[in-house]
């Protein structure tokens, strides 16, 4: 069974890269599973898991087959594999303490994966739902600060400093697009209303426009 979907970890581990897997009660769904399998879950986050148990170890199809049922995907092909993978960096640049302002996001992704620029935008040009890479990294710096508003107290122009954007007024406006309304005014519905479930920061619509650097 050829490993293109698994990075082998230490020999000893293996990290499944996973579809669909988008929000927190993805990630726990797709955690239950595996463990029923039998599985020693490391660590699950957006995209991917690791298990302890090495490639050669594993049921690969019916792991595949359990995923699919619980409607995840598991990915297989290498350029969509490369594509979680940077799906999964632009995650942890966007919350690292040192702000990146929008013009220098994309060639430092491209630095940390060792890709040129032009790489990364075809790499992401060549999914079967093609999303362009800016779109992409756009939405999911607005899906994090949807997620600041709702658990931070940090104030709206820090948040937006905190993204990396030049001005408060281009966050606002994207932020509009993104949620259909002014960020103060998300804070405040979301504030009074019931949660029954955790919220889905990280389920980041490609409904979204290419946004230009500020």
């Amino acid at each position: 069974m050829s490993l293109d979907h698994s990075l082998t970890l230490d020999n000893a581990g293996c990290m499944l890269y996973i579809k669909h897997m988008v929000c927190p009660r993805g990630i726990r769904v797709v955690r239950q599973e595996l463990e029923n399998l039998g599985l020693r879950v490391l660590d699950v986050r957006l995209g991917a898991a690791t298990v302890a148990d090495a490639g050669e170890q594993l049921d690969w199809v019916r792991i595949r087959e359990v995923l699919a049922a619980a409607g995840f995907a598991l990915l297989e092909n290498p350029h969509h594999v490369l594509a979680a993978q940077v799906k999964q960096l632009v995650d942890e640049l966007l919350r690292r303490p040192v702000m990146l302002r929008h013009r220098d996001f994309i060639p430092t992704l491209a630095q940390e994966v060792g890709l040129s620029v032009r790489q990364l935008h075809g790499l992401f040009a060549q999914l079967p739902d093609p999303e362009s890479l800016l779109s992409y990294v756009t939405g999911q710096r607005l899906a994090y600060a949807r997620e600041l508003l709702l658990t931070s107290r940090l104030d709206i122009g820090r948040i937006a400093r905190q993204l990396g954007y030049g001005s408060l007024s281009h966050f606002s406006a994207q932020f509009r697009r993104f949620a259909q309304c002014a960020p103060s005014a998300y804070r405040q519905r979301e504030a009074t209303r019931p949660r029954t479930e955790a919220a889905t920061p990280n389920d980041a619509s490609p409904r979204f426009i290419d946004a230009k650097p500020s």
